[in-house]
């Protein structure tokens, strides 16, 4: 090989390197956001994304945070102990505006009796609104959250006394009242209450609810007041999703007791939205 072909071949040699590295070999201009074909982007169309911020919930409104669900069914299981436990018999329980309500031992409620009933039912759903906040704010408080825990054992009470079986035990300081649950594999409703007069009293009236639903639409219910003397067997059907039927049956015992001496028997039919 001349001399003038060597000279050529180093001459040329980085150039040929430099070819066989394309990752350093960037054209002249070459930037993010630059083109070199002005028709190929005259051409295209760009659609940009454009990512939104998830929509908040929406506010729940007053009365729902007030009242939750939890506790609509304790103030309407609380009703049904205290008025009746279906709608007709609720109905025929109260008085009128200007009537009194006259019962088959011929003693009559009055208004203003109906009314102290009422207030009386009143004043335990302030005092249950009122519990029920405060343990809210007690359990999210770190503060005060060992107090809301010891309330919550106290008045607590979860035991299970054999396979499928288990107890409930529940103090209410609001009502005040105690109710006891039991669990079994049978799906038999099973509740005793105790209610009493105050916070530490002797009971004033205890309740005994067995339930079973036959089907979707058929339950049945007794209903037993000791103090009161009061066998009551309760069938109700729900016809439509707002309508339902019930047959109720009632025989009381005893003269004594809060609730005024009667036998009841009475179909009604119920509308809710």
């Amino acid at each position: 090989m001349g001399p003038w072909r060597a000279a050529i071949l180093v001459t040329l040699l980085p150039h040929f390197s430099l070819a066989e590295a394309p990752d350093e070999a960037q054209p002249f201009g070459a930037h993010y956001g630059y083109v070199f074909d002005v028709q190929e982007e005259k051409n295209r169309r760009d659609i940009e994304m454009v990512m939104l911020e998830r929509p908040k919930d929406p506010r729940k409104p007053l009365s729902e945070i007030i009242v939750n669900e939890k506790l609509t069914r304790e103030f309407q299981q609380q009703y049904q102990y205290r008025f009746g436990q279906t709608q007709a018999e609720q109905v025929i329980n109260s008085p009128g505006q200007y009537d009194e309500y006259k019962y088959f031992t011929d003693r009559n409620v009055t208004l203003q009796q109906y009314q102290t009933y009422q207030r009386q039912f009143a004043e335990y759903m302030g005092r249950r609104l009122t519990e029920y906040h405060i343990d809210n704010w007690a359990k999210n408080d770190p503060d005060i959250r060992p107090v809301y825990e010891f309330k919550d054992k106290v008045s607590n009470l979860n035991m299970e006394v054999r396979k499928g079986y288990k107890i409930h035990w529940k103090y209410n300081f609001a009502g005040p009242s105690m109710d006891i649950r039991l669990d079994n594999p049978y799906e038999v409703e099973s509740r005793v209450r105790v209610q009493m007069n105050g916070v530490i009293s002797k009971p004033e009236e205890v309740i005994y609810t067995f339930g079973y639903g036959f089907t979707p639409r058929v339950r049945g219910s007794f209903v037993h007041k000791s103090e009161d003397g009061i066998y009551q067997l309760v069938f109700s059907r729900r016809m439509s999703q707002s309508l339902s039927a019930s047959v109720t049956a009632s025989k009381d015992t005893l003269k004594a007791g809060p609730t005024v001496q009667q036998d009841l028997l009475l179909l009604g039919f119920s509308w809710t939205n």
